[in-house]
């Protein structure tokens, strides 16, 4: 009773019984068969497609399941992040002496204030994200981003910047592996994502070292920490056009 009970039911899928009627039509008006060799043809072929669609809904349940928890690791990395931020935010506050260096505490506080609001942003955009909404740019894109990130990779003198530059290009390479082997839009926008929030989290780290080392001193200069900066304002442009309902960007 068990087995009989886990055949589906042509009868539930409009589809299918249409499928089967048009086939039982076809196969005795105009092929000639007999009823009795068409009929069983025609209900093979109703549960035949009563699996593949059932299979299909599965394999699409299983599919959103994927996507729901994707999201919600980017929002748990986006919030520890933007607890990262507050730290380093707090921490230039309190190192900050100089009144020449305010042009740097601004640029880090505004950027730390975007890092505070991103869970945020991520939240008020899960529609986008669980629908796949726009268009990815195709893979040749993602393997010309990667070509950029190891020449520069091959260029970069400082040991912190080459570690963070060396997992970006390690993430790029897995990216375009999974993009070859056909993602969908929503896998390829979560892995975007995935891919800015983890260059985040290294630039945070090199900009909060870059703090502890240039104030409270006071002959440092600015450039240090508008070099940290601009990568992380970079990272979350990246992600607001992501998360824009246009084209998605490449991982």
């Amino acid at each position: 009773m068990a087995s009989l009970a886990a055949w589906p039911n042509p009868l539930d899928d409009p589809l299918a019984v249409a499928a089967g009627g048009a086939a039982l039509v076809l196969l005795t008006r105009l092929a000639g068969l007999p009823l009795w060799c068409t009929l069983p043809l025609a209900v093979a072929l109703a549960l035949a497609l009563t699996w593949w669609r059932r299979g299909g809904s599965r394999r699409e349940r299983l599919r959103d399941r994927r996507v729901s928890a994707g999201i919600e690791e980017a929002l748990e990395r986006s919030q520890q992040l933007a607890s990262q931020a507050e730290l380093v935010r707090t921490e230039a506050l309190a190192r900050f002496q100089s009144p020449d260096h305010l042009d740097g505490l601004g640029l880090v506080q505004l950027c730390c204030e975007r890092l505070r609001a991103l869970p945020e942003r991520i939240a008020e955009r899960r529609p986008l994200l669980e629908s796949g909404g726009g268009v990815l740019l195709p893979s040749e894109d993602l393997a010309e981003r990667l070509r950029r990130e190891e020449q520069a990779l091959r260029r970069e003198t400082s040991p912190t910047l080459r570690q963070e530059r060396t997992r970006l290009v390690e993430q790029l390479r897995s990216n375009l592996e999974a993009a070859r082997l056909g993602i969908d839009e929503r896998d390829g926008r979560l892995l975007a994502l995935s891919t800015r929030l983890e260059s985040i989290d290294g630039g945070l780290r090199h900009l909060q070292r870059q703090v502890e080392r240039q104030w409270p001193s006071s002959e440092a200069g600015d450039a240090a920490i508008t070099q940290a900066v601009e990568p992380l304002d970079e990272a979350l442009d990246q992600i607001e056009g992501l998360l824009a309902a246009g084209r998605a960007a490449t991982p």
